[in-house]
């Protein structure tokens, strides 16, 4: 028995258990887990005048919803707790119930926590768990979005077996999300904010108490459906970018038009196109902007450092446009237009990932 696990309370969200959070309480207590906290996310009548009573009757620490609100809020209820009142703990292990997680796996979270690591992923080895090649795929399927869209490898973004050091959790309780939708959205704001994530090998997914054909098809346990609503959290950012950019081009034509053609059509053609444009352009990278620093990248730090990068950014993406699209026509011939729209889609990408990564990159979190 380890005493040192005294500082580090275990978080198990619950929603109608059997009797697998029973032995895997009892597995943990076994390990030197003394402080585990169950969420019970608002189980039906049966459930809380049963295992939850007789869990509290053993001294387990219960908190209670009359109504489901979620993992994610279950998550940030127990570490809410754990701030509030373990003022000795030092950080928290989040774990499931349902057998796919074992007090091993636990322990080693914890260890790294006491080691002084501050956001910790226990890191399952999908290859040699009992689960379908489909299912493997679909895991690896998110893993590899996550990295294209973050710039970021990390192995197991599913993965309900975490730790969190008490410093960061006001910063993980403020996070928005209640749903299956909070796990990944943790792991997204941890890479965007440069916190460290520490991944930890827990080995293959065993079960508890349950034959291993039906493991995966517990009642809470829907993969298809969690790593679709996962795979839609991961693109939001995304598709928030490519919406702000479609809407500023949109307003950018509407300008011109309104502009050249009604308010300025009285001037020279030259210096009618010239003013349109400018003052188009002005305000439809000024709304980008906006859009991009307080809604898709929700960025609070200095405005004018961050306006004057924007800019920056968009001249050099405009140069290279005009130079690659130069250069592709005379290296490869080619209609200008066609190349135009392949070398300003692949600058999009690009454009979105340096936004992200330098540009927006809040500081004060």
């Amino acid at each position: 028995m380890n005493a040192c696990y005294d500082k580090v309370p275990v978080i198990i969200p619950a929603l109608n258990p059997d009797n697998r959070i029973r032995i895997f309480i009892h597995f943990l207590e076994e390990a030197g887990f003394d402080h585990i906290i169950v969420v019970d996310d608002g189980s039906d009548s049966h459930h809380k005048e049963g295992i939850f009573r007789e869990l509290e009757e053993e001294g387990v620490k219960v908190l209670s919803y009359d109504d489901n609100q979620g993992k994610g809020a279950a998550i940030k209820d127990g570490l809410s707790y754990v701030y509030d009142d373990i003022p000795d703990a030092i950080g928290a292990v989040t774990a499931d119930y349902d057998g796919r997680q074992s007090a091993k796996a636990a322990t080693l979270i914890a260890d790294k926590l006491l080691e002084g690591e501050e956001f910790v992923l226990g890191v399952r080895d999908l290859e040699h768990s009992n689960m379908s090649k489909k299912m493997r795929n679909g895991y690896k399927m998110v893993g590899l979005t996550f990295r294209v869209l973050y710039s970021k490898r990390v192995r197991d973004i599913q993965t309900g077996l975490r730790g969190i050091g008490r410093s960061l959790m006001p910063y993980f309780v403020d996070i928005k999300g209640s749903r299956y939708e909070y796990e990944p959205k943790m792991i997204i704001d941890a890479v965007r904010d440069d916190i460290p994530i520490c991944e930890v090998d827990v080995g293959p997914i065993k079960p508890i108490d349950m034959d291993e054909s039906t493991l995966f098809v517990s009642e809470n346990f829907r993969p298809f459906a969690d790593s679709f609503r996962i795979m839609v959290v991961l693109f939001v950012n995304f598709i928030k970018y490519a919406m702000t950019s479609i809407s500023a081009t949109a307003v950018d034509f509407a300008l011109f038009y309104t502009l050249s053609n009604h308010i300025l059509k009285d001037l020279s053609l030259g210096m009618c196109v010239l003013l349109s444009t400018v003052i188009a352009r002005v305000v439809s990278s000024t709304l980008a902007f906006l859009v991009n620093r307080n809604v898709v990248f929700k960025s609070k730090d200095n405005l004018v450092k961050k306006m004057l990068k924007f800019y920056g950014l968009a001249a050099i993406i405009m140069f290279c446009s005009a130079e690659l699209v130069t250069l592709f026509v005379y290296l490869f011939g080619g209609g200008k237009t066609f190349t135009k729209l392949f070398v300003d889609l692949c600058l999009f990408f690009i454009s979105y990932q340096i936004q992200q990564r330098f540009i927006f990159k809040s500081k004060d979190k």
